[in-house]
């Protein structure tokens, strides 16, 4: 799981996911809202930009999401997955940014800014590498 949860991640600005526009949608939501249940397939990711959100596993209470947090996965290449295995609510009104992962990748795909800008906006929410030895 590739969710960065840590509180001093940058928040990305508006002009950083511009030409994502097409696969993407801001939305403003109240405590109480699930972005992931871990009983189902999820279809988007986001970007909790303002607020925070509790995170749960098999019943477990895990950190809480604060601003800047990537809600989702990185596949191998860096391209967008939902969440997997976990329950994700939002705790406090928080603004968000809603990623079709499947939208976006066809848009990475055919579009060279788009990609490019994904690319910018991945490195920003990808987790750090492990130290190595």
């Amino acid at each position: 799981m590739a969710m960065s949860p840590a509180s001093t991640r940058p928040i990305p600005e508006p002009s950083q996911w511009k030409s994502l526009e097409p696969a993407c949608d801001e939305a403003i939501l109240p405590p109480g809202i699930r972005l992931a249940d871990e009983t189902r397939t999820a279809r988007h990711c986001f970007i909790l930009l303002e607020g925070t959100a509790t995170v749960e596993a098999d019943g477990n209470r895990l950190p809480e999401l604060h601003s800047g947090a990537y809600i989702g996965q990185l596949d191998e290449s860096g391209r967008p997955l939902p969440p997997e295995g976990l329950t994700i609510q939002i705790a406090t009104r928080s603004r968000v940014l809603v990623i079709d992962a499947g939208r976006l990748a066809e848009l990475v795909d055919a579009d060279p800014a788009a990609a490019a800008a994904w690319r910018r906006l991945s490195k920003l929410i990808r987790p750090p590498a492990p130290p190595g030895p």
